[in-house]
């Protein structure tokens, strides 16, 4: 297996080393290793540039992670696809056991269990143990498990799949990263795959993710208008069943009536209209309906202040 691996940087010079090692120290080892550097005003690429073959870097202008991969994807001379975000890191065995995957199903796509970690504590021991992964295997083998395409309904409730677990066939037509997408733009990727192509998975912690961000803090309206995108596109894929059709579109439903309430509490008040438009009043009852409406009209500032009255009275 030629695996080429894909790492979009954007000023990561404190942790892209880690991550490089990390791809390095892999058993059988890369083919090469580019390091996609997104514009970055830090020396992120110096570090990166510092390694040498078989690493490469890979300068653009600043335009996102999704542009970076797909870069880096155009780039590669691997059979296979292994994303890396540039604060993450990979454990010993990682590619090993994914390319056992692979071999054992037939597998396009292999993914992995991820832990969760902060700069001082582990906040997520293990993403599979979650749900959503165990027991909806399709078959066995020890550690090493494959899905069908019920994946793609458990993927629409809650995706454990992370960029940086993913092992991918170069060659699969529908590897591209959405660029009109800020969030969402690996989950409508994982949904897309999982629509058209076997995926395997290794149980087992193979990648340390790091979130410094404090989720409570972190804008919430911007990542759920771009799943009310990702769901709008899925709908048009002519391949969904009727069932499937239907799950997708119970998930657009839940998933505007989120973004619709956390647009209007961010105070994009422009930005929730469309959201209001697309529902129906009785998901919301008609009194409710209108205090959006009313608060949809207003100057974004002053309702993003009564939410925030709101929220702590």
């Amino acid at each position: 297996m030629r695996v080429s691996v894909v790492i979009p940087c954007y000023n990561r010079e404190d942790r892209v080393g880690v991550a490089i090692d990390s791809a390095l120290r892999q058993e059988p080892a890369p083919l090469e290793v580019i390091v996609v550097d997104d514009g970055s005003a830090d020396g992120s690429a110096a570090v990166a540039g510092r390694y040498g073959e078989p690493v490469r870097v890979v300068r653009t202008p600043n335009r996102g992670p999704s542009a970076a991969r797909n870069t880096g994807i155009d780039e590669a001379r691997g059979d296979w696809i292994a994303f890396l975000d540039s604060d993450d890191l990979w454990l010993p065995g990682k590619l090993r056991l994914q390319a056992e995957a692979a071999a054992a199903f037939d597998a396009r796509v292999v993914f992995c269990d991820t832990q969760t970690r902060g700069h001082d504590r582990i906040k997520i021991e293990s993403r599979f143990a979650l749900g959503g992964v165990r027991g909806a295997e399709r078959e066995r083998r020890g550690e090493l498990l494959l899905f069908d395409r019920s994946l793609f309904g458990r993927l629409l409730e809650a995706s454990r799949v992370f960029t940086s677990t993913v092992l991918a066939r170069r060659d699969l037509p529908e590897l591209r990263f959405g660029e009109h997408l800020k969030g969402p733009e690996d989950w409508a990727l994982w949904l897309r795959l999982a629509l058209h192509h076997p995926f395997a998975a290794v149980d087992r912690v193979l990648v340390h993710m790091y979130y410094e961000e404090d989720n409570l803090t972190a804008r919430h309206g911007p990542i759920l208008r771009g799943g009310v995108t990702v769901l709008g596109e899925i709908l048009r894929d002519e391949e969904l069943t009727g069932g499937e059709r239907r799950r997708v579109e119970a998930a657009l439903d839940r998933r505007r009536l989120g973004a619709l309430y956390h647009t209007l509490a961010e105070g994009d008040t422009r930005e929730a209209r469309p959201l209001l438009a697309a529902v129906e009043p009785r998901r919301l009852g008609r009194v409710r309906w209108l205090a959006y409406w009313l608060a949809s009209r207003l100057p974004g500032g002053l309702v993003r202040a009564l939410a925030a009255t709101r929220r702590t009275a």
